[in-house]
């Protein structure tokens, strides 16, 4: 099977038409002729609404004497016009290509995009913490091991462990929606609907620390600079009177507000 490469372009991805030439068996010449073919009858054809660029995108490539020569970058949709014109085993064998190769490369670009996008709920991980709590307390562990634990246990996510008695400026998210004026239609500072205002936010890990509380209790708060990221996503987003996390919807009120909608 050939090995066609596939170039990425202004956000979309191409096989030069070169490639395609010599897959086929084709002279690179004929080709060019052809794709111009097809370009012309589809730029005339205004009644399916086709644009020959999602098919063909005109280029050109320095050749071995220094002259700048045609080709066209071929997208899927132009490697299958290609493919649709061949008959035999030339048909099938450039098929094959350039569909595998068209399909590997989304598929990369989905579990590069999944990668990226997998953050860990801090949210949930800490709600098996403290369950954890609730067994080593079961246990009478030390206060001294529990804190161990909890070090160990926050220091994938490069979360700091502190004690209240620590000297730092860090908030609850329930103090950070006081400050800001984020309340739910109880009339209380809605933590909930900032700890879900986080979660979009990305990685927090170096803003954030946890703080164990009584004995089965642990509380991720977090610095002033993530206050003032909630409040910005807040006014990019609109002012949403609904955030929705996982399978809630949060409904917020802004104290914060006069009567006319302004800050």
């Amino acid at each position: 099977m050939y090995e066609l490469t596939v170039i990425k372009q202004n956000g979309g991805a191409y096989i030069d038409s070169r490639e395609v030439a010599e897959a086929i068996g084709k002279e690179h010449k004929n080709l060019l002729r052809d794709i111009r073919g097809y370009v012309q009858i589809m730029a005339l054809s205004n009644r399916l609404k086709i644009e020959p660029i999602d098919f063909f995108v005109e280029s050109v490539f320095i050749d071995v004497r220094g002259r700048e020569m045609p080709c066209f970058l071929l997208s899927k949709k132009g490697c299958e016009m290609v493919a649709n014109k061949l008959t035999g085993e030339k048909g099938v064998l450039f098929t094959a290509a350039y569909v595998t190769r068209f399909n590997d490369m989304e598929a990369a670009e989905r579990n590069a995009e999944a990668k990226a996008n997998a953050k860990p709920r801090i949210g949930e991980f800490n709600n098996a913490v403290r369950n954890v709590l609730n067994g080593l307390t079961y246990c009478f562990a030390s206060p001294k091991r529990v804190i161990g634990f909890l070090r160990g246990a926050y220091e994938p996510f490069g979360i700091e462990v502190k004690t209240d008695g620590d000297d730092c400026d860090y908030y609850t998210v329930t103090e950070i929606a006081a400050s800001l004026g984020i309340y739910s239609d109880m009339g209380k500072p809605h933590g909930h609907a900032v700890s879900a205002i986080i979660s979009k936010l990305g990685n927090t890990a170096n803003h954030a620390v946890a703080v164990p509380y009584g004995l089965v209790g642990v509380s991720l708060r977090y610095d002033q600079y993530i206050a003032n990221a909630v409040w910005d996503w807040i006014i990019n987003n609109g002012y949403p009177y609904e955030v929705p996390h996982l399978n809630f919807d949060y409904h917020i009120r802004y104290e914060r507000l006069d009567d006319d909608g302004e800050y």
